[in-house]
């Protein structure tokens, strides 16, 4: 009965992120409820995602990417954008492409959009290189580089994604490390700058719609001192999380550590430290946590993977499941949120390799990537449709660039997968 009482909660989950007409948190605290209303599990086990390893280094993490974006680092590379204007063709592409690769580890991607558009209004509507015909290679770019490099929130990201299906698996090795998203994206991640570098051509070269844009704010300067905590801090936080075997569960309390010596040293305040580290993101993986704790010990995790298996032929290839989770990550991402595509189908995916017996590293992170390819759409995510808007483009004349990098972007990370974590079937 529990088993078929966790498998309507997880329904509830799914429905509840496919909507996205409340919080993510309010969802999984929801179904946490759930559980022990249910007398699946008792209130002690419904939110043990709150006293979880994984949580305790995360939520402090955020605090400490919301204080570094207090420093005049971003700023200082955002500006530098004004010294490209004087460059030309590939050097200038180059330039810029090398600028929002470093700038997406650290900022949310509708940000950038933002800050990409008002540099490209400065270059004017001359030349082979226009607003016109960039937008749309600029959005690609940020969207397969956002928390790609393990730096910034990208050096925690693999642990976002193992919360989604750590209580299915047995083995702690099918769980993903801190390199494994960095090392499947890096091929998918050249290919694809590749051909943002020389197929920028194919878009059509019109005339920009400047006032569609929002202006960025300019953010306050703080302290020199301030700033040179939070370097200080940052930095030994981000080293930690490469020594995790040698520092042991010390590792998973150094973001908290940092944060203390931030709040010490009143170069983060109170205000600043429990907004970023209460925000919706932290009780959505609070309560994922537990969901897929539920889903492993009652056994619907197995039950779901083995639907699905036979859905797809009984025995198919490890390659097929990874084509079709690829294609079905992209089709749903550009209909709904990024983040709700990759809730849903992570713990699906995992699922289903773990009922066949596979590894289900490499299929999770395909569509952890796959979740942010969809740019043939304005609805494919908030960035989408900013930078569609400030483009007033027609969707057929987008397609002849749109649809070539969705396609090697889909091929591109199978094969890297299949690389790096090959699954047989």
């Amino acid at each position: 009965m529990e088993l078929y009482i966790v498998l309507g909660i997880m329904a509830f989950m799914i429905f509840g992120f496919f909507l996205n007409k409340w919080p993510f948190g309010i969802t999984t605290m929801i179904c946490c409820i759930a559980l022990v209303v249910t007398g699946v599990y008792g209130v002690k086990d419904a939110f043990s995602g709150f006293s979880s390893q994984n949580l305790i280094l995360l939520a402090p993490m955020f605090a400490m990417s919301a204080a570094f974006g207090k420093t005049s680092l971003l700023t200082k590379i955002q500006n530098r954008m004004i010294d490209l204007k004087g460059k030309s063709g590939l050097a200038l592409l180059i330039a810029m492409y090398a600028i929002i690769i470093l700038l997406a580890a650290f900022l949310p991607t509708t940000a950038m959009m933002t800050i990409m558009l008002m540099f490209l209004m400065a270059l004017g509507d001359t030349g082979d290189i226009t607003p016109a015909r960039m937008t749309i290679p600029i959005l690609a770019m940020i969207s397969i580089w956002g928390t790609k490099l393990p730096i910034g929130m990208g050096a925690t990201s693999y642990i976002t994604l193992n919360a989604f299906y750590e209580g299915m698996a047995a083995d702690e090795r099918q769980l993903l490390t801190i390199l494994d998203q960095f090392k499947v994206s890096v091929i998918p991640c050249t290919v694809c700058t590749l051909y943002c570098l020389f197929a920028y051509k194919l878009m059509p070269n019109d005339t920009y719609d400047a006032t569609k844009l929002k202006s960025v704010k300019e953010k306050e300067a703080i302290p020199k001192r301030d700033e040179t905590i939070i370097y200080a801090a940052f930095a030994v936080v981000m080293v930690s999380l490469f020594f995790s075997k040698a520092l042991g569960d010390i590792m998973y309390v150094m973001p908290a550590i940092g944060i203390v010596v931030l709040l010490l040293t009143k170069a983060m305040s109170v205000k600043e430290v429990t907004t970023a580290m209460t925000q919706d993101a932290v009780w959505m993986i609070a309560g994922v946590l537990v969901m897929a704790d539920a889903l492993g010990d009652t056994g619907a995790g197995e039950m779901i993977g083995s639907m699905i298996l036979k859905v797809l032929g009984g025995n198919p290839s490890g390659l097929t499941v990874m084509v079709v989770f690829a294609l079905v990550t992209v089709l749903m991402t550009t209909f709904m949120s990024n983040t709700a595509t990759r809730n849903v189908l992570v713990p699906i995916a995992a699922s289903t390799c773990l009922a066949a017996g596979w590894d289900p590293r490499g299929v999770v992170l395909i569509v952890a990537f796959c979740a942010n390819v969809a740019i043939a759409f304005p609805s494919g995510s908030p960035a989408c449709g900013i930078a569609y808007a400030a483009g007033g483009y027609k969707i057929s004349k987008t397609l002849k660039f749109t649809l070539p990098f969705i396609v090697l972007a889909i091929v591109s990370v199978v094969l890297s997968a299949s690389l790096f974590f090959p699954i047989t079937g």
